[in-house]
């Protein structure tokens, strides 16, 4: 069954949405992931390729790798929002310079 969002919908279109209690949905995250976070309710979160299964209480947050499909099911009445990850920066730490002996303090 597919509740809220019958066709699913990929991590471009964010948001939030209401899920009835045992309504299923599908994300299609996008190349940096996808977050996804129960704003309320209590949803079960699966990702195929990923052996583990997730549960998300009101409140909770959960980021996913890009690849692929996740599907979520509302467990009682839900509202479920996705977003895309922020983009990390990436942070470069400069290597002190590597001197003679004869420049050393010792």
């Amino acid at each position: 069954m597919f509740g809220a969002w019958p066709f699913g919908w990929s991590v471009r279109e964010t948001g939030s949405r209401e899920l009835p209690a045992e309504a299923t949905t599908r994300v299609r995250p996008g190349r940096r992931g996808v977050v996804l976070r129960a704003e309320a309710g209590l949803v079960h979160v699966t990702q195929s390729g990923d052996l583990e299964d997730h549960v998300l209480a009101a409140g909770e947050e959960l980021r996913l790798p890009a690849g692929g499909l996740v599907v979520a099911f509302a467990l009682a009445p839900s509202r479920l929002a996705v977003r895309q990850p922020r983009r990390e920066r990436s942070v470069t730490i400069p290597c002190p310079a590597i001197l003679p002996a004869s420049h050393q303090r010792g």
